[in-house]
């Protein structure tokens, strides 16, 4: 039996797939858009957790906290969503800046970058 015409179908098959590949758009938005949300509620249950801490180390008596020191660092783009969907829902600056553990001016300077470039088009 000869295998060079089944060889060659393949190949010609795998080409066409290929080339389809390159023209056929995937909704991968849907799928980004889901996983933004589930960081956003992941993010909101951390901060209700982290709170719920705090009150209880107050509640002990134990007044030692850790201060972490606040580093310049790039915000992504699922941070950048949440941190619109957090002020899209009422959240002041100060709660979406403690939510996130990001400084207060980095929430204010991207709600009005945002704000900007919605005005500019």
């Amino acid at each position: 039996m000869e295998l060079w015409p089944i060889i060659i179908i393949l190949f010609v098959a795998a080409i066409i797939l290929l080339a389809l590949s390159f023209f056929v758009k995937e909704e991968d938005d849907g799928v980004m858009k889901e996983i933004a949300e589930f960081t956003l509620q992941m993010t909101e249950e951390m901060h209700i957790l982290k709170t719920r801490v705090s009150q209880l180390e107050k509640a002990l008596g134990n007044t030692e906290t850790e201060e972490q020191p606040l580093t310049i660092k790039k915000l992504s783009d699922v941070t950048k969503q949440q941190i619109l969907s957090l002020y899209e829902k009422g959240k002041t600056f100060d709660e979406i800046a403690e939510q996130l553990n990001l400084p207060e001016t980095t929430v204010e300077l991207e709600i009005d970058n945002h704000q900007d470039s919605l005005k500019s088009e």
